[in-house]
């Protein structure tokens, strides 16, 4: 594989089969260390990609985005890094896992987040175990984020009113539960208490796409980009609810408009390139076909992009 690829969070999500808002989270938790960043649009290389496979891996075993993140950030203090810098090394470390429990090597020792050490995995403490300790970091659920209204809605036993950042923090630990309804109440009443916010709109148009409402998630991209017309990740998301919705001529539009914001979006010529085949328009398809595979040799979509520039050769000719 080409090192020297770049990868959009949609590319990694679809070479890890995970969801892409996974992919961001990552990003957003400090796990992912963006190479470049266009447009608030981030970039990941190659060695990023080792550590997204090493994130999806845990997950796959049960781990949650938010403990994980912890659990890294009480190893690194166990060995003295404390900073941002020293978050993003983590891949670095022998930290491996076993189902949802991680733990660092140190020599012939395994050292928990706690800062107990252990000789290894040992097979008398078997997990759940009521009388004996485990031998590695058990991950700890998020709390269920409260639910509007009456009494439940009350947080103050958290330590304070409501901010932003604490009901956008709620929303995400909703979403790590997959609790799309609750992460949409949350965005929402952010939006109602500190009014609009263009990322806020554009995390909300996520969830309310997952959750299956393409003219809900279509109408928070629209003011998402209202409200910044700079979010160059909102629009080409807007052109492929567009394109899913049957408004095709309207997601060429938001495609062609991302490309002038920037020209070089990988994975917007390739969405492009797909609804002007729907639409017939084989010959000016191909020509971003054509550039798709320029930018992003090494995509997961690479293969089905040459195949349709292929199928295109004929007219290309003409």
């Amino acid at each position: 594989m080409d090192t020297r690829q770049h990868y959009t969070p949609a590319m990694l999500a679809e070479l890890l089969q995970v969801s892409v808002r996974v992919v961001r989270r990552w990003h957003r938790a400090g796990l992912l260390k963006a190479t470049k960043e266009v447009l608030q649009l981030p970039y990941f290389d190659y060695s990023q990609l080792a550590t997204a496979r090493q994130l999806a891996d845990w997950m796959r075993q049960g781990a949650t985005v938010h403990s994980i993140q912890h659990q890294i950030e009480a190893l690194h203090r166990r060995v003295g890094g404390s900073t941002d810098g020293d978050r993003q090394t983590f891949q670095q470390l022998p930290i491996t896992a076993e189902g949802k429990r991680l733990v660092l090597r140190d020599g012939d020792f395994f050292v928990e987040a706690s800062g107990q050490f252990r000789f290894g995995f040992e097979s008398t403490a078997e997990e759940g175990h009521p009388d004996e300790p485990p031998a590695t970091v058990l991950f700890r659920q998020p709390p269920t984020p409260p639910e509007y209204g009456g009494a439940q809605h009350d947080v103050s036993s958290a330590g304070g009113p409501h901010t932003l950042e604490h009901m956008i923090r709620e929303a995400i630990v909703a979403e790590d539960e997959d609790d799309l309804e609750t992460a949409i109440d949350w965005y929402r009443a952010a939006l109602a208490a500190f009014g609009t916010n263009p990322d806020v709109c554009f995390q909300l148009a996520e969830v309310l796409y997952r959750q299956g409402d393409l003219h809900g998630a279509r109408e928070r991209y629209f003011m998402a980009l209202e409200l910044n017309p700079g979010l160059v990740e909102a629009r080409a998301n807007l052109g492929c609810v567009l394109a899913e919705c049957g408004q095709r001529e309207l997601a060429v539009a938001a495609f062609e408009g991302t490309l002038e914001q920037f020209a070089d979006y990988a994975d917007v010529h390739f969405h492009l390139a797909r609804t002007l085949d729907d639409l017939g328009q084989e010959s000016t398809a191909a020509l971003h076909w054509q550039r798709f595979l320029e930018l992003a040799p090494a995509s997961p979509w690479a293969e089905e992009a040459e195949h349709r520039l292929s199928r295109a050769a004929p007219l290309l000719e003409l």
